[in-house]
């Protein structure tokens, strides 16, 4: 499947990718305010020489600020702190790199020896020659002798693990006050790197996740939220060699490489040996230290205790299942496509108890912890580097992934790399990718949805990932593509995240017991476009005429001419359009196959040029005569009421459904939510009320007893349409399995118009032996069901319980009431971008009609000349 693009440029080395949502042509038609893709942070303005040293803004104090109760800075203090820093010094630098959700700064800081802007520049070309042309860097002597090593910490992702930020605060000051020759080296040679507080909000509220309602430790390759996808940013301009997240807590010190499965787009062979030893160095130190209050881990047991055994918990020895680098949507997974050596490092003591000496302990540990990573990276600082240039040309020269054998040892690695990971690694941690040649997204013939194509080659160069277009029509594999189409070569130095993204995944049910998060995630599978593979990495080049992808909006038309206007509605651009058009006031009509028909009048025909300017919907000219001859449906407005998690209200929110109303049972027993301002009761995480609660039930019976519409989601929502609308009995797939199944979509039902032939669940849910009333709209497949992910076998629970079982349903209860109800995830983390059209479908279908596109007069044909004489009319008498 696939779908469209973005632009990107290159100023100075740094990737400037500008994600197009054309501008209105008048403030009526606008697009909503949360974009599918969400473009890179302007702030980010690397300095162009060192040290840059503003004058950060000061925040007002807050008395609240759970960071208080912790005992640990609050951010009100954390830019003073920062200014008295930098006033004291020319080794420190700090910046704006983007902001939260309410607006708190998010810091980089940068520590490193000062730098004329001719030292910087050469720095830049340094860099940008790692990535673009890893076999010269290799070769450059200059470069690898002067070429200052970057490593980054990240701290505080998660609001309420607030110590990281507290750490890397002191150790800031210690590498600006110190006068020990090491240190003077160290940022002679390197850039040391500090997100301080990557999630301000959370840090001051005092809760893991960003305001938006998302773990902003779960949204890399998504991006919805600031908080990630500054991180996202900042990797490709950063490029580390090393990076470290610093989290917590798990009761004792747990510092990564992961236990299996590894993610299959890594170099593992690269990655693995320094990321064990360098926890196995984290080890040493925190044990030695023997810092007071902390805890250690007892291996013979698997627990923690308070008396220092020597060992703290390293996950890819300690922790062999539930605790995997196999989705690539945390930060360190993310970052280490970057060719970083990653670790999450975990700090011991949680929230319980004295709270202001478990975060004593906690910095102390942590400071061990960076100290020590510093010492690791500038030990190896060529090897580090080495690394990254050689993850790079592989991914540039296309080379096959590298499979370590199970029985590694010592004596056949090289003699600078590190030994300790072979006495564990076995067949349980192999898991290699099988890369194709290329990927192609098609434009025009072979595309599901064009606007939908656009919108993952957008992700795609958000992420920096390389995509070219073809200048001419082109012929693979017996296919043709069309000119425009886009083009991934993955001979390039990002292959790996590229891949990653794109490649469908692989099923790992029968290959470990757990997993600690999601399995799959495909954008090629769950973003609506049409994505062909295309190859293996060791053919030649599949195409030659091509160009990079600079600069590709949204580019719609409205053709002039008099008449009715029509588009087809395949992807998220046009069915924000249609909720654009309709606030506007302007009638549509749906025809049976899907197509949408525009009135002939001056004001519709004018509101649709501007919804092609800002969408970029394709118009057609049209006599209007089908809605004569074919049966239509009238579109309406709808205003939403949803009850339901971010990826529910900001699924809705993308799609363009501008005016949503929160409902909960508390604010439907209090009366703050009143269910007669709202069209269509949306059920994403379910809806039930306690005995106390008896009012707000009662409004949610008058409100189907009013025959008004519902669309639900997953066991939740079945279980209230079952409550409160029709009977409808659900099953659920097995808890924490989740991944993408295929499924079929028959042709005439409200999701046959577009179909796709994949979903994503988190579990998923069926629907047995539907009653009389209830249409199957989508069944999971019957044979070769699931493509990708994480489902562990369990009676009545397993794939086969699910295969060739509806996954969608509509139905319409005793009251009139419309219901559709999804057994799939469509908006599990605002990730299957794909799905959020059917959601749109289902919506429309349920909410009944609206203002009829005014048809064409039905003018009856002249009357043929007859030869018979006409008859003579008498005269009307008087």
């Amino acid at each position: 499947m696939q779908r469209r693009i973005l632009a990107g440029t290159v100023v100075s080395g740094i990737a400037v990718i500008t994600v197009f949502a054309a501008a209105p042509v008048s403030a009526a038609i606008a697009p909503p305010p949360l974009s599918v893709v969400r473009p890179p942070s302007t702030m980010i303005d690397m300095p162009t020489s060192y040290p840059v040293q503003p004058d950060l803004k000061v925040f007002p104090d807050l008395p609240t600020d759970k960071s208080i109760d912790r005992g640990v800075r609050p951010y009100d203090e954390i830019a003073p702190f920062l200014n008295d820093v930098m006033d004291s010094t020319d080794r420190v630098s700090a910046q704006v790199v983007g902001t939260s959700a309410q607006g708190r700064d998010i810091y980089l800081v940068t520590v490193t020896a000062p730098e004329s802007s001719a030292e910087t520049a050469q720095q830049s070309r340094w860099r940008e020659l790692i990535k673009a042309d890893p076999t010269a860097a290799a070769a450059d002597t200059a470069l690898q002798a002067d070429y200052k090593v970057p490593l980054w910490f990240n701290g505080n992702i998660h609001g309420n693990e607030w110590e990281g930020t507290d750490a890397t605060l002191n150790y800031i000051e210690d590498l600006a006050t110190s006068t020990d020759p090491a240190t003077v080296e160290l940022l002679d040679t390197h850039r040391v790197y500090f997100t301080v507080t990557n999630n301000p909000d959370g840090r001051a509220l005092g809760q893991r996740g960003t305001v938006n309602g998302y773990d902003p430790n779960r949204d890399f390759i998504t991006g919805a939220t600031a908080e990630a996808s500054i991180v996202r940013d900042l990797a490709g301009v950063i490029q580390p060699t090393y990076f470290i997240d610093l989290h917590g807590y798990t009761s004792v010190l747990q510092v990564e490489p992961c236990g299996p499965p590894h993610g299959e787009n890594y170099e593992y062979d690269l990655f693995v040996p320094h990321a064990y030893a360098t926890a196995l160095e984290i080890e040493d130190a925190v044990t030695a230290a023997n810092v007071p209050g902390n805890t250690y881990y007892d291996p013979s047991t698997g627990g923690v205790t308070d008396a220092n055994t020597g060992f703290i918990n390293i996950p890819y020895r300690d922790q062999r299942s539930g605790w995997d680098d196999w989705p690539p949507i945390f930060a360190p997974q993310y970052v280490a496509y970057q060719g970083a050596i990653t670790n999450t490092v975990e700090l011991p003591l949680g929230r319980s108890g004295d709270q202001p000496a478990r975060a004593k302990v906690n910095i102390a540990v942590a400071e061990i912890v960076i100290d020590t990573v510093v010492d690791y990276v500038d030990e190896h600082s060529a090897a580090l580097l080495d690394n990254q240039i050689e993850i790079f040309r592989r991914g540039e020269a296309g080379e096959p992934s590298r499979q370590i054998p199970a029985d590694i040892a010592p004596e056949d690695l090289a003699a600078d790399v590190p030994t300790q990971w072979t006495e564990i690694w076995d067949e349980t941690d192999i898991y290699n990718a099988d890369f194709p040649r290329a990927y192609v997204i098609p434009l025009g013939a072979g595309q599901r949805s064009d606007s939908d194509a656009q919108t993952l080659v957008q992700q795609l160069l958000v992420n920096g990932i390389r995509v070219d277009r073809l200048t001419a029509p082109a012929r693979v594999d017996g296919v043709d593509y069309p000119a425009g189409s886009f083009y991934v070569d993955m001979h390039q130095p990002l292959r790996g995240l590229a891949n990653v993204l794109l490649a469908d995944g692989s099923d790992i049910s029968d290959r470990v017991p757990d997993m600690y998060d999601i399995s799959a995630w495909s954008l090629a599978l769950l973003w609506g476009a049409d994505v062909v593979r295309i190859g293996e990495t060791t053919d030649a080049a599949p195409v030659t005429a091509i160009e990079p992808v600079d600069e590709v909006p949204l580019t719609g038309s409205a053709p002039a001419g008099a008449g009715y206007l029509t588009f087809e509605p395949r992807g998220v651009a046009d069915w924000q359009a249609v909720n654009a058009l309709l606030a506007e006031g302007v009638a549509l009509s749906q025809l049976d196959d899907g197509t949408i028909v525009v009135g002939s009048d001056a004001a519709s025909r004018a509101a649709a040029a501007e919804a092609a300017s800002v969408f970029g919907v394709d118009f057609a000219l049209s006599d209007g005569r089908a809605l004569l001859n074919e049966d239509s449906t009238a579109l309406r407005r709808v205003r939403v009421g949803y009850v339901g998690d971010a990826g529910d209200r900001d699924a809705l929110t993308k799609l363009g459904f501008g005016e949503l109303t929160p409902v909960s049972a508390a604010s439907l027993t209090s009366g703050a939510t009143d269910l007669a301002t709202v069209d269509l009761l949306y059920v994403g995480t379910g809806l039930s009320f306690t005995p106390e609660q008896a009012a707000g039930a009662q409004r949610v019976v008058a409100f189907v007893a009013a025959g008004k519409p519902v669309v639900a989601r997953g066991a939740g929502g079945s279980a209230f349409v079952n409550t409160y609308v029709s009977p409808l009995a659900a099953a659920t797939g097995t808890g924490g399995s989740n991944g993408i199944a295929r499924v079929d979509t028959p042709a005439e039902g409200v999701l046959g118009d577009y179909p796709q032939d994949t979903a994503f669940g988190y579990p998923f849910a069926w629907f047995p032996q539907p009653a009389a009333n209830v249409t199957v709209e989508q069944r999971y497949a019957a044979d070769d069901t699931f493509v990708s992910g994480h489902w562990r076998a369990e009676d009545k629970k397993s794939v086969q319980d699910a295969a060739g079982q509806a996954s969608a349903v509509s139905l319409t209860g005793a009251t009139g009431t419309r219901a559709f109800v999804f057994g799939s995830s469509p908006t599990f983390r605002a990730h299957p971008v794909g799905a959020f059209g059917d959601i749109a479908r289902a919506v429309f279908w349920a909410a009944g009609e609206g203002v009829t596109v005014v048809p064409p007069a039905d003018v009856e044909p002249s009357p043929q000349p007859t030869t018979e004489p006409s008859p003579t009319v008498e005269p009307t008498p008087t």
